[in-house]
């Protein structure tokens, strides 16, 4: 097949899906791997869609972000080390927690159940909601309502922050887009960046989880600063840089 034609295809699935797997293409295009991946640079440089691990994605005007479906087939192994190590650490029996609508928190909320343990989970998202819908558990779950927003599966917007505001968690873990160094934590989504606020002003300790990329991303939005977390859990070994920060600010790393 020729490029101009491979690349109309990989144009045409994206604008019907929203993304891509460069795996799937390359099976669909019968190509290699490497040749989408040249397809997407190219494409990219023509502004065309946005790269991401293993894929690529139409950004809309509101959020650059990439789509939930995309976002959980990436670190997935990285995803199950960090939840494990978050659970096992620091969360105990009868906690009350919030959980964000990451595919990270999704992880965490999976291996929750699957442990069964008495607790009570707070989320404004739907698919770990979902995780609920026929299962007979110890876990406690409260839904949190709002307007849909189908690119993340969640529910955001001043209805979700004031029914948050009604609770108050042991803790809250947030997986959020991107951190950065003098800025804080940032998001691609104003709405979701406003529910994460709301979860850490609403609870007593603050989890960072977090992959090591994710500390050299960049988003518009901005959720709170450093100083507000109390603890980073993430998967490598951060820059220099990155530790003599969290050190200045009294916020201990955990690497998983």
């Amino acid at each position: 097949m020729l490029k101009i034609d491979r690349q109309k295809h990989l144009e045409e699935e994206l604008h019907t899906y929203g993304s891509i797997l460069i795996s799937t293409m390359s099976q669909k295009l019968n190509c290699s791997e490497e040749t989408i991946r040249r397809d997407l640079k190219e494409m990219e440089s023509q502004n065309k869609l946005k790269r991401i691990h293993g894929g690529a994605f139409l950004p809309d005007a509101d959020d650059k972000g990439a789509p939930v479906q995309l976002r959980e087939t990436f670190f997935s192994q990285e995803k199950e080390r960090l939840a494990a190590c978050a659970i096992n650490r620091f969360i105990k029996e009868g906690d009350t927690i919030f959980l964000d609508c990451s595919t990270t928190c999704l992880t965490l909320a999976k291996e929750l159940v699957q442990r069964n343990q008495k607790m009570i989970i707070i989320t404004n998202s739907l698919r770990i909601i979902n995780l609920f819908s026929n299962q007979s558990s110890n876990l406690k779950l409260i839904s949190l309502g709002g307007t849909f927003r189908q690119r993340s599966n969640s529910f955001t917007g001043y209805q979700t922050t004031d029914a948050i505001s009604y609770y108050i968690a042991d803790k809250c873990f947030i997986s959020n887009s991107a951190i950065d160094l003098t800025h804080g934590l940032l998001d691609n989504n104003m709405s979701e960046s406003q529910v994460r606020k709301a979860f850490i002003s609403q609870s007593r300790k603050h989890y960072l989880v977090a992959d090591h990329t994710k500390f050299s991303d960049t988003a518009e939005y901005k959720i709170t600063d450093l100083k507000d977390i109390d603890m980073i859990i993430t998967d490598k070994r951060l820059p220099d840089v990155w530790e003599d920060k969290l050190q200045q600010c009294n916020i201990p790393i955990c690497y998983c």
